[in-house]
């Protein structure tokens, strides 16, 4: 009898083959055979919730994935656009009541708020791993899917897009761009004063610029989970810190004054009293010279040994009333047509998440579609400078250790 419910349960394992059709609601991946899943999510509505600084980006959700889900599955989307803090404490409410289906299927995670819904047993899973655009073009081993603020996502979320340090320099100062961070240092060395970067505890690009010195030496990994050991991360990222002191003399006014935000240091650079701004929006010098802005040699570099990037991240809600739904709509999400149609600064200017280790040639071609000027930095480059991304407690630990070494020389 044993034997006999063994096998009844690796049969079930394997999926439910000869099935007609399921239950979405409360279906789990594990025993859900893919083609199943797609037929349940059919003709179905998801629902998204979306908090998120860039305003193209529910208007995306509204119109182009929409319209994508419709003519592929004949799904419809609906989007609540509200505070991430409205759209968990709802979730809380209803674990609290115990309402088994609530009106929200999808979690948009632009930046924090995954570990506090994982942690609560707000969010359904695992899935991450089991979507077919998933194993097709990404890195399932990667830190950044691993991990998301101090935890193990456990497969709860799936990075779908990411934002990635540039740097915008005119090439009428200098035109070779260095490989890596001790050319960056050469280069400062020859074009001395002419560098700077902004406050890191002010600016989204000044705190970018400093990870991405501190990232070049570390050992992300022991710091990414568990109980966050201050005093090694200290110890781990002063090769970093060390390399920042560095530059100190080499820069203007010797690295003693940071402009206290990036359109102060842009303002600089259109100057011509520093070689180079910095920038977030990996197509914001093209606008600017499109705007006649910014000196006609201006152009965009990566350094390819790494650069800052912060990811974002889709869940399911744990009392999703449409799973289903949910997964195939998150996994056309990481299809190649969706990323490459978020990659495009005019629909939102989101960098695409597949890996140039997984994902076929043809796929990655896909990106050429999108015609950009030759003073943008293109996605094969920065690809491989992806970095892991830093957590809130190491960011923190950082801009003190930056305030007391590098700023005050302490």
């Amino acid at each position: 009898m044993k034997k006999l419910l063994i096998l009844v349960l690796m049969m079930t394992m394997v999926g439910m083959l000869s099935a007609c059709s399921f239950n979405p609601k409360g279906n789990d991946l594990e025993v859900k055979n893919w083609s199943l899943i797609t037929s349940s999510a059919q003709e179905s509505t998801i629902t998204v919730a979306i908090d998120h600084s860039n305003l193209l980006v529910a208007t995306w959700f509204k119109e182009t994935f929409a319209e994508h889900l419709k003519a592929t599955y004949d799904m419809t989307v609906k989007v609540i656009e509200q505070p991430l803090t409205k759209t968990l404490a709802t979730l809380e409410e209803e674990k609290t009541n115990e309402i088994e289906f609530g009106k929200i299927d999808i979690v948009i995670f632009e930046k924090e708020g995954f570990k506090e819904a994982k942690t609560k047993g707000l969010l359904y899973g695992p899935f991450a791993d089991k979507l077919q655009n998933t194993k097709a073009n990404m890195d399932t081993t990667a830190l950044s899917f691993l991990t998301r603020e101090g935890i193990l996502t456990d497969y709860y979320a799936v990075p779908y897009g990411q934002n990635q340090l540039s740097y915008i320099y005119n090439q009428d100062v200098f035109y070779e761009t260095p490989e890596d961070y001790d050319g960056f240092l050469a280069l400062l060395e020859e074009f001395k004063g002419q560098f700077t970067y902004p406050d890191p505890r002010t600016s989204k690009e000044g705190e970018a610029f400093v990870l991405s010195i501190i990232g070049q030496d570390l050992d992300f990994e022991p710091f990414l989970t568990g109980d966050f050991d201050r005093k090694a991360f200290i110890s781990a990222i002063q090769p970093g810190l060390d390399r920042l002191i560095q530059m100190k003399p080499l820069m203007k006014d010797q690295g003693t004054v940071y402009p206290e935000t990036t359109k102060a240091l842009d303002d600089l650079f259109i100057n011509g009293a520093v070689m180079m701004s910095l920038s977030m929006d990996y197509n914001y010098a093209t606008a600017k010279l499109k705007e006649y802005e910014y000196p006609e040699g201006a152009s965009t570099f990566v350094v390819p040994t790494g650069v800052a990037t912060y990811l974002e991240v889709a869940s399911i809600a744990y009392n999703s009333p449409n799973k289903s739904g949910a997964i195939v709509a998150i996994n056309e999400l990481l299809s190649p047509e969706m990323q490459v149609s978020k990659y495009d600064p005019k629909e939102w200017g989101s960098l695409p998440v597949f890996s140039d280790a997984v994902a076929e040639k043809t796929t990655l071609d896909q990106f050429k579609t999108v015609k950009l000027k030759s003073t943008t930095v293109k996605y094969n480059e920065f690809i491989p400078a992806t970095m892991p991304e830093f957590t809130k407690e190491m960011i923190q630990v950082v801009l003190e250790q930056w305030e007391t070494q590098v700023l005050k020389g302490e």
